[in-house]
């Protein structure tokens, strides 16, 4: 297994790399490699090739490779520089298990060695006051972006003024990127002999034990990063959550005084001018600040988050480590595959939300934001978020309602299962309906209400880093996921590329095999076999390799909030799938979109709902009005990641969806569901007058002929027996007709309120006054009497509001086809 995921990663370098190796090694060494090789299995053939072709497309000796076609001194200077480092690495290494350790610390150094020369800071997009424009929200005034502390470091992340400030201190940069050297070349170089050996899995251990100590001692930027990788217990061994945990758990606490001595200094007074208590000691600590328990001096009980001393200038150095570091992963990364991912602006996107953290009058007025939102969604009750006391709250000290509260993920499964619907209502909602979410919700920031008013409920805290998503970008996640599920792969690409997945100019004949392969498991009939969030990314990640597939910044942050939420539900529910719950969310942002006069979610929905020749999908139109009103099939119904044909086994009656369909957020469906509908009730009148009129004519005793009916043509007024009458408008239903009435037609029958029994069929038995009532009323061709007649006869069956408030269109369309039958008399 690990042999094939090298081999995947490093699958366009190999046939290169073995040549080069001919090029570039001594001959004896060489023959050793060779020799070697010949005498083990296929997959360590192949795993010892691998390391080599990784070191060859690296760095230095990945020049022989970029620079084919060059000067021929400059390609002879990288042919002679590969064969010291390959030479010297074979040499070095005393068994042949040790070469891919080698090989990877070789490349680990001449990648450092080529960012040390080019660094430079990422390019930044700022806006006339001069603040940066990101994802990140930014919530206080554009003064703030100017701000400095009183050794001058910013206060707002940029990253030029951060290098400008840190570029007259440079030997405390140098020390500190050396010290995360001194840390992640060893481990990674291990990571990677381990995994090239088949010795990884007996490594783990050891390799997570190892990296945890050294993000501890790195301090609280790679603490914080090990908490984002702390909550997928679906992707990490055991081993690795093990340790991982202690992240969460284990976090050391500052000294109190300290905490009490920074409170002063905020405040420019005496605790006791403010609270009447302070707990001696924090009740929680995390990687940026801890709390403590206090009371106001109105008796009020408080949480005192009070922010660990030094934090700023820690933070904006290891960030400069962290951008560095992503110039590293980006020299080696595109070397091995096709992926164009800007690192650094990765890296810049969780800094700016790491750096804004620090800021907790940001953080508060995030805080009263979203609580806004969450109260004015009535689906939201079931999550709170605390109170926050302005007065008392500054850049480093932030003062809210004392909440207590168990965390969600520890509670048991089906508590968590519970939690987790009215989490994701919240999340959900957060990014498609307000654009507006929560960067960090990790398992410490999603608690379950144990007392007080809000007792059962959820409450969600720390908004230090939360996110703000364009609608555009909103409307082209629907539309991505429309495009999936309907396996529309040119409408697909299209929205990769709004999204800026994928360059503008790229060969859609390359790329459109490559993205067909990888997702198609995902919907019905792929057979994956994991359907989650988590194994989908993983699958993405392949895609690297062959097609030249960018993540772009903002989308780290939605992932980090969906791995986040997916792993506590998983917790709870290990068949849990993120996105077929979203669906209902989905649909309610296509259609309030759609309702709104947008083009491109109206075309979504067009292609969601009609078939190749243009008419509704009756089965997915069911399904799509039960998530309207928020009805999500269970897992056990869906056929895969994405089904759009999953109707729920218990969902809304038919009252409930034609409550909706005549609500404002019903008027983007209805222009696609008239014509359908005018076709129901032409089949359903057609069906019931016929049988009507037999009856009639059976329960007549003796048989008696009937009077002519008039009837108005478009030659005239003519009189027509009524049985002629009756196979002009009504004729008898073909065979066609008859299976659509009792199977597709049944959404539609549903809307009208007309049952279909499964063993009986439909039963459609009307008075002989009715029918005649509806022949007389199509004869005559007057729209109120048709309407009448039409109502009455469905006025039993709970559809008559429907067809009644409906009316215009539907008899336009009925009229079309009445127009047509008369047109031949």
């Amino acid at each position: 297994m690990e042999g094939r995921v090298f081999a995947t990663a490093l699958q366009r370098p190999l046939s290169e790399a073995r040549t080069t190796l001919e090029l570039a090694a001594p001959q004896p060494a060489t023959q050793r490699v060779t020799q070697a090789i010949r005498h083990r299995e296929p997959h360590i053939k192949a795993q010892v090739s691998l390391a080599a072709a990784g070191v060859i497309s690296t760095a230095a000796a990945a020049r022989l490779i970029s620079l084919r076609g060059r000067r021929s001194l400059a390609a002879q200077k990288s042919r002679h520089q590969a064969r010291v480092l390959v030479s010297s690495v074979l040499r070095n290494a005393t068994a042949l298990e040790e070469a891919p350790q080698k090989l990877a610390e070789e490349a680990i150094k001449a990648a450092v060695a080529t960012v040390d020369k080019d660094d430079v800071p990422g390019k930044e997009v700022l806006d006339d006051e001069g603040c940066r424009v990101s994802y990140v929200s930014h919530q206080r005034d554009a003064s703030s972006c100017q701000q400095v502390d009183e050794d001058g470091l910013p206060l707002v992340y940029s990253v030029t003024k951060l290098n400008e400030y840190w570029g007259r201190s440079p030997g405390e940069l140098t020390g500190r990127w050396g010290d995360f050297l001194g840390f992640a070349t060893p481990w990674i170089a291990k990571a990677f002999g381990a995994g090239v050996t088949g010795n990884l899995k007996n490594e783990e251990a050891n390799l997570a034990r190892e990296a945890v100590d050294a993000m501890q001692t790195l301090g609280p930027t790679f603490i914080k990063l090990g908490q984002v990788l702390s909550i997928r217990p679906d992707v990490l061994p055991p081993a690795a959550m093990k340790e991982l945990s202690r992240l969460q758990d284990e976090i050391a606490t500052f000294d109190s005084d300290t905490a009490r001595e920074i409170i002063r200094k905020e405040y420019g007074c005496e605790l006791d001018a403010v609270f009447s208590e302070l707990s001696d000691e924090p009740v929680a600590a995390a990687s940026l600040a801890q709390v403590y328990k206090g009371r106001l001096l109105d008796g009020t009980e408080v949480a005192v988050k009070v922010q660990r001393p030094n934090a700023l200038p820690t933070i904006s150095k290891d960030l400069y480590v962290m951008r560095k570091a992503a110039g590293v992963v980006t020299e080696l990364v595109n070397n091995l595959t096709a992926q164009s991912t800007d690192f650094k602006a990765l890296v810049e996107t969780f800094g700016e939300g790491l750096y804004t953290e620090l800021d907790f009058q940001n953080e508060a007025l995030n805080q009263i934001k979203m609580s806004e939102l969450i109260e004015q969604t009535p689906n939201c009750k079931g999550v709170i978020v605390p109170n926050v006391f302005m007065e008392h709250t500054t850049r480093r000290v932030l003062v809210s309602q004392w909440i207590d509260g168990t965390k969600l993920s520890e509670l048991p499964a089906e508590r968590i299962k519970a939690g987790i619907r009215d989490a994701q209502e919240v999340f959900l909602n957060q990014l498609l309906a307000w654009g507006f979410f929560h960067g960090d919700p990790h398992p410490g920031n999603l608690l379950y209400v144990n007392s007080g008013p809000d007792e059962g409920k959820l409450v969600l805290l720390d908004f230090g880093f939360v996110a703000q998503i364009p609608e555009e970008d909103r409307d082209n996640i629907v539309t991505a996921v429309i495009h999936l599920g309907t396996q529309n792969w040119d409408g697909l690409i299209d929205d990769l590329i709004a999204l800026k997945f994928l360059a503008q100019d790229c060969n859609r004949t390359t790329v459109t095999p490559v993205i067909q392969r990888v997702l198609r498991q995902y919907l019905v009939g792929g057979g994956a076999a994991a359907m989650n969030f988590s194994a989908l990314g993983q699958d993405l990640l392949t895609m690297t390799t062959e097609i030249p597939f960018s993540i772009p910044p903002y989308v780290s942050l939605l992932a980090r909030s969906i791995v986040t939420l997916e792993g506590i539900a998983l917790k709870g529910n290990p068949s849990y799938q993120l996105v077929g719950e979203a669906y209902p969310y989905v649909v309610r942002k296509l259609l309030e979109r759609s309702g709104d006069g947008s083009a491109q979610l109206t075309m979504a929905l067009r292609g969601l709902l009609l078939d190749a020749n243009g008419r509704v999908q009756s089965v997915r139109l069911s399904a799509l009005l039960q998530a309207a009103v928020g009805v999500a099939a269970a897992a056990s119904d869906r056929q895969g990641f994405i089904d759009f044909d999953a109707v729920p086994s218990e969902g809304a009656d038919s009252e409930q969806l034609v409550l909706f369909l005549l609500s404002p957020s019903g008027r983007s469906v209805k222009p696609l569901i008239v014509k359908e509908l005018a076709t129901t009730i032409d089949l359903v009148v057609r069906s019931a007058t016929r049988s009507g009129f037999l009856q009639f004519k059976q329960a007549l005793k003796p048989p008696l002929p009937l009077p002519p009916v008039p009837l108005i043509t478009p030659r005239g007024l003519k009189l027509k027996a009524p049985e002629d009458l009756l196979d002009i408008l009504e004729p008898k239903l073909g065979r066609d007709e008859e299976i659509y009435l009792q199977s597709n037609a049944q959404v539609f029958l549903g809307l009208l309120g007309i049952e279909v029994d499964p063993n009986k069929g439909l039963d459609l038995s009307v008075s002989p006054k009715r029918v005649m009532d509806v022949l007389g009323a199509l004869a005559s061709q007057k729209d109120d009497d048709v309407r009448n007649a039409v109502s009455q006869l469905l006025s039993q069956r709970r559809g008559r509001g429907l067809v009644t408030e409906w009316w215009g269109d539907v008899y336009n369309n009925l009229q079309e086809v009445w127009g047509k039958r008369l047109a031949n008399v």
